[in-house]
């Protein structure tokens, strides 16, 4: 659930995306997902953008949000550089190895919105499963584009064991996390992710744009529910 409340607001002149995340007390990532049809570098007077809001009739205090908009913004940023190496790999882009060294560095961020919370041990360790997360990702992308069926097979079900054990490390750290529902956001975000691959794979480029809406949306949603859980377990416990 956001922890917001979504508004429509209408472009003024002068308007950017920073300048609306400060007003909204939200992420420019945030705007920009919730919008895939809006030009971000060149907005015009007049268009509609819809917006989640943090301003709230009951907010939560300032560092809740902030945690909030922390956790949406590497789980964003996740989504982004998975889906442009996903593209730069199966069009042989040259950027290919440097977009993967930057997706690689999302685990780190990811986990660094723990670290407020949890012990360094448990850090490195999701740290380690976040990277197997996109490791495995990657190879069976690999394996996809190859046509190397039964490949793809094994490194599918490697890369869903794995979201599996992510699920069960978090809600063994946190009681306010329910294992079943991690295990099921993540591998929807697994299905999602797939979703990508075979469609861009196929030329079915609609489906591939739906599914990559859809998955940044539930990460989204992700991140909601990794906030709140932090939140019941540290602020108002």
């Amino acid at each position: 659930m956001d922890f917001c409340r979504t508004v429509i607001h209408v472009v003024q002149p002068g308007d950017t995306y920073y300048r609306l995340a400060q007003r909204y007390q939200t992420t420019v990532p945030d705007i920009i997902m919730r919008n895939p049809g809006v030009n971000p570098y060149n907005l015009q007077v007049g268009t509609r953008l819809r917006i989640c809001s943090g301003q709230t009739e009951n907010p939560l205090q300032k560092d809740e949000m902030d945690l909030n908009n922390d956790m949406r913004e590497v789980w964003a940023q996740h989504g982004f550089w998975g889906t442009l190496y996903l593209l730069s790999l199966y069009y042989a882009l040259p950027n290919a190895e440097a977009v993967l060294e930057r997706l690689q560095e999302s685990p780190k961020h990811i986990a660094e919105v723990f670290g407020k919370f949890y012990s360094q041990e448990m850090v490195n360790q999701l740290t380690s499963l976040l990277q197997e997360h996109v490791q495995l990702g990657g190879e069976l992308m690999k394996a996809l584009r190859d046509g190397e069926t039964e490949q793809a097979k094994q490194k599918e079900a490697e890369w869903r064991k794995n979201a599996d054990r992510i699920a069960r490390m978090l809600s063994s750290a946190n009681p306010d996390y329910s294992y079943e529902e991690l295990a099921q956001m993540l591998q929807l975000h697994l299905d999602l992710m797939k979703r990508q691959m075979l469609s861009d794979l196929q030329n079915q480029y609609q489906e591939f744009v739906n599914a990559t809406d859809e998955n940044n949306a539930h990460l989204m949603k992700l991140a909601d529910v990794l906030t709140k859980g932090l939140i019941r377990q540290f602020y108002r416990s």
